[in-house]
């Protein structure tokens, strides 16, 4: 998450539009988990799809329409997923950040205490 520490609160505050385009330029150039092992699946799916469109046999052609109208759901609902994550998170991050805006002292708190907690957990392994 960017910080805004070095700017003055106005500044930070007016060119918030131009702070949460550039993180979402990061974001979008970031591979999100998992998703090379999805494009795999959904290649080597459509690529068996393909070497099996010239069988003839009434069956498998039944089975390639049923595969292709589910590859198709499965599709539009991870890319709806990932959006609503996106969308989430950007929420989330936003919130985040008004939170710390308004109550610094209780974020650096807490931050501490957790950081504490960190601590005696580890220390105790």
């Amino acid at each position: 998450m960017e910080t805004t520490f070095d700017r003055p609160a106005e500044y930070s505050r007016d060119n918030g539009n131009n702070a949460e385009g550039a993180r979402a330029a990061r974001a979008s150039r970031r591979p999100a988990a998992g998703s090379s092992e999805w494009r795999d699946l959904i290649a080597d799916v459509e690529d068996l799809m393909k070497k099996v469109a010239n069988i003839g046999d009434l069956e498998v052609a039944r089975v390639r329409e049923r595969l292709q109208k589910t590859l198709t759901a499965a599709k539009s609902s991870a890319a709806a997923g990932a959006s609503n994550a996106r969308a989430y998170a950007h929420d989330a991050s936003i919130a985040t950040d008004e939170y710390v805006r308004e109550r610094p002292w209780t974020a650096v708190g807490l931050a501490a205490a957790v950081g504490v907690l960190i601590g005696f957990i580890a220390s105790r392994r």
